[in-house]
């Protein structure tokens, strides 16, 4: 797993501003004019063109007024003189052009007028039934909610569900934080120019995006020189952090994961954690829960040690013995929860807090480097006070707001999961929509839990945890996404902790 300080183009992923600030120095490195880099850009769109529709498809070609535009003029032009039937559809039909207006855009606007493409409005695309729609209206510097007679047709298409082509960003989506700027057109494909906008891959974008490709342009290892990435996409196997296991190694080597949690009439988030920690390698695994949920725990799984605990006190020698700790699964909200959760972070050992372990800690917070906190939105929105919505309108600035705040290590978690943490800021962009059940979270809260005590670094835990947690959903929902349960995820993390990864 790649997570050294070297920024491959793969990994890296760049703010809007980044872009606009260096993209020309980066063309002027590998020897490109402005102008040219727009010709390769739109060149790169069209042969990605001639992978979705065969010659003499109807292509309706929808350009905006800027650079991007200026994208769409060249794939027009390209197209028409491919054979393909292309249809010109402009944000500002036929307006005059300045013939001293010399910027490519203009240019490449004015290439297609000469070849004879006349421009109709945006709200008529759809009236020669075209066979595909390239989209090359709003691009990265999209700052406002697109509103009125351009959401009215972006809503159209939509419905229409045509393929849609996107060059460098769906439009409506915002490149920053990958929210919907009132309206936003779901492509089948993007194609990315230059480098990785980091709202591709989380917020509500994953939705809109389709299949994401990236065209550097030849300029890619340029730019990578000029502008440092904020954030980096989690890549490769950790594997190498836990290593082959030694022949003479023993239960104690592995460590001993403590679960506390299953208050009273909820022992399944306990039990999906105690499973989780179990098959990510634990040496040990003992769950601490209400009395009343002792037995039910024993019986899923015989080879943990299950604690009914009446008072805090009891917790004395499971918490000595433990090298790592997981509060939270099922735990609760009475008092009886309270007194555990203020037992468990009375001590110095490793923790992974998440659910109603979040929920106390945003009571009476608390920071640490040896703390692991896994929030879903909304209960990030209780740990920062804020709005869930608020979470989701930014989740990037969110999620350095809680490794600032709470000065522990984190993971935003949703489409595009955040870390952050004391080994930087990572995105994990694996994952599926067949993950969208009950107790995904507490499998993920056991299995980072389980790498803790295994030796690696709180960082590297959570880092490894959520990337493999997103794989094996991937892998478990593949043919069958709806009615996935986290309990299928549990062979799969036993393979991917053995070095497996699927093709």
């Amino acid at each position: 797993m790649e997570t050294s300080g070297y920024d491959s183009l793969a990994q890296s992923l760049y703010c809007a501003e980044q872009l606009q600030r260096s993209e020309a120095r980066a063309g002027e490195l590998a020897g490109y004019s402005l102008a040219q880099l727009m010709s390769l850009a739109g060149r790169a769109v069209f042969e990605q063109l001639q992978h979705h529709v065969s010659e003499g498809a109807r292509i309706a070609v929808c350009c905006g007024e800027g650079n991007n535009g200026g994208d769409g003029y060249i794939v027009a032009r390209l197209a028409h003189q491919a054979g393909y039937k292309v249809d010109l559809y402009a944000l500002k039909p036929n307006v005059k052009l300045k013939h001293e207006n010399n910027q490519p855009a203009i240019q490449a606007r004015r290439a297609c007028r000469e070849l004879g493409l006349v421009e109709y409005p945006l709200n008529q695309c759809l009236s020669l039934s075209p066979d595909i729609i390239v989209d090359a209206v709003f691009g990265i510097g999209l700052s406002r909610p697109i509103e009125g007679e351009i959401a009215q047709w972006i809503r159209q298409v939509n419905q229409a569900q045509k393929p849609v082509l996107a060059i460098d960003i769906p439009s409506g989506i915002n490149a920053d934080n990958g929210c919907v700027m009132g309206e936003a057109l779901v492509a089948q494909t993007t194609v990315t120019m230059i480098a990785y906008k980091r709202g591709l891959f989380t917020g509500a974008s994953p939705a809109y995006v389709g299949q994401l490709l990236l065209a550097d342009l030849g300029v890619g290892e340029y730019f990578v020189t000029l502008e440092r990435p904020d954030w980096r996409r989690v890549s490769g196997s950790p594997y190498d952090w836990l290593g082959d296991r030694a022949m003479n190694a023993h239960k104690g080597n592995h460590g001993h994961v403590l679960i506390v949690g299953a208050g009273a009439g909820m022992p399944g988030a306990g039990i999906l954690a105690m499973l989780a920690a179990l098959r990510a390698g634990a040496g040990k695994v003992s769950v601490a829960c209400h009395p009343n949920n002792v037995g039910i725990i024993a019986s899923q799984q015989p080879e943990a040690m299950v604690h009914g605990i009446e008072q805090p006190e009891q917790l004395s020698e499971l918490l000595e013995a433990a090298t790592a700790i997981v509060i939270g699964p099922g735990l609760g909200r009475d008092e009886w929860a309270y007194k555990v959760y203020r037992t468990c972070m009375a001590v110095n050992t490793c923790k992974v807090i998440d659910a109603d372990g979040l929920y106390w800690l945003a009571q009476d917070p608390v920071q640490s480097s040896q703390l692991i906190l896994t929030p879903h939105p909304g209960e990030a929105a209780r740990l920062l006070k804020c709005r869930t919505q608020d979470i989701e309108n930014n989740r990037f600035e969110h999620a350095l707001l809680l490794h600032n705040q709470y000065h522990a290590q984190i993971v935003l978690k949703g489409a595009g999961s955040l870390i952050s943490s004391t080994r930087g800021n990572w995105l994990v962009d694996r994952g599926s929509p067949a993950m969208a059940s009950g107790g995904m979270g507490d499998c993920l809260a056991g299995f980072v839990g389980a790498l803790l005590a295994q030796g690696l670094a709180p960082a590297q835990a959570l880092t490894a945890g959520v990337f493999w947690h997103a794989v094996a959903g991937e892998v478990a929902g593949e043919v069958a996404p709806r009615g996935t349960l986290a309990s299928d995820l549990m062979p799969i993390i036993r393979k991917l902790v053995n070095g497996w990864m699927p093709e």
